[in-house]
């Protein structure tokens, strides 16, 4: 095999990594303002799980997890 049969089957599995992260539903946590600090850190654990899985940029992190909280802790 040649090494440029190589990097194309190379870069068709990138592909089809990427195209299956994108196809698996994961659904993100929501808060609702609980006052157990165990509850919160188990929520920004998952979020950051999540932002880690669909690849997030920083800037784009604070405002996704403002749309996750619910309950009257939306208020802050």
């Amino acid at each position: 095999m040649t090494l440029e049969m190589e990097e194309r089957r190379t870069y068709r599995r990138r592909d089809d990594e990427h195209d299956t992260i994108h196809r698996i539903k994961i659904y993100p946590p929501i808060f609702d303002g609980i006052l157990n600090p165990k509850i919160f850190s188990d929520w920004m654990v998952d979020l950051k799980y999540y932002f880690n899985w669909y690849m997030f940029i920083k800037k784009n992190m604070i405002q996704f997890a403002r749309m996750r909280l619910t309950g009257s802790v939306r208020i802050y």
